[in-house]
């Protein structure tokens, strides 16, 4: 097995920070660390935001992840799990044990070498400001994911948290495009980049990514990390992100009998 990047552990730390902070609501959310888990319930019902993170299991997963799986089904909530590729094979043979399916693959990617700059362009990208803005952010995927929308309550608290920046992106006179970066030390996560459909394949994203990039930089931050999916890595590799290893989503759609 490869050797891990040694930022591995500090990324993983900081993605955990940033569920917390950007993935569970501040008076309608839950965490708990349960077995070598956090558990967080993101306060949104059965959602693909609750979540249990590994982080220091001891002994045999199976029993593990149970006692996690009957934290969120005490709930009445569904739940997935983020396994990184190189964990003992136990976990991932524990998730398909309790029911848990394949969900997707999310290269974990990392920018630490030549920081890009901004590019001009027609986008008006500014950040997080008024309850207007908001409600801009938390709204800007609504036509593809109405079922399962973003709460303003996440986002207005995330606002007001100085190691985050929240950036909407304008163009017309409508915002197209959001994105978060959250601020770990010298290590800036990123999260949340949507575009909407209609202005795809314009290098939205493009601007989106290295604007927070230059936000988190102003800041200090001389490294950047990201879960990215598989459709996306391209665009981040073009911008000098590479893949250092993987997250394997199983999860439930409903709570687990």
């Amino acid at each position: 097995m490869p050797a891990l990047h040694p930022l591995a552990g500090a990324i993983a730390d900081a993605m955990r920070d940033a569920a917390l902070t950007l993935g569970c609501h501040p008076t309608l959310g839950e965490v708990a660390e349960v077995s070598g888990f956090t558990c967080i319930d993101a306060g949104l019902g059965v959602s693909s935001a609750n979540v249990a993170i590994p982080r220091d299991i001891h002994g045999p997963a199976l029993p593990a992840l149970r006692a996690a799986a009957q934290w969120f089904t005490a709930r009445g909530l569904n739940f997935r799990v983020d396994i990184p590729g190189d964990a003992p094979s136990d976990l991932m043979a524990a998730a398909m044990t309790i029911g848990l399916r394949f969900w997707e693959r999310q290269p974990v990617m990392l920018l630490d070498a030549v920081w890009p700059q901004p590019l001009p362009g027609d986008l008006e990208i500014r950040p997080v400001e008024s309850d207007e803005d908001v409600e801009a952010f938390a709204a800007v995927d609504a036509f593809e994911h109405a079922g399962e929308p973003l709460p303003a309550g996440i986002i207005a608290a995330a606002r007001d948290n100085p190691q985050v920046w929240l950036l909407i992106g304008i163009l017309e006179g409508e915002c197209v495009a959001r994105i978060a970066a959250m601020l770990h030390g010298s290590l800036a996560t990123l999260h949340s980049l949507y575009v909407h459909p209609a202005v795809r394949r314009r290098g939205v994203g493009t601007e989106m990514t290295l604007a927070a990039l230059a936000a988190a930089g102003a800041e200090g931050a001389d490294a950047a990390a990201l879960a990215s999916t598989v459709a996306a890595a391209p665009l981040y590799e073009r911008l000098g992100f590479r893949a250092i290893r993987d997250i394997i989503v199983m999860g439930c759609d409903a709570p687990l009998l």
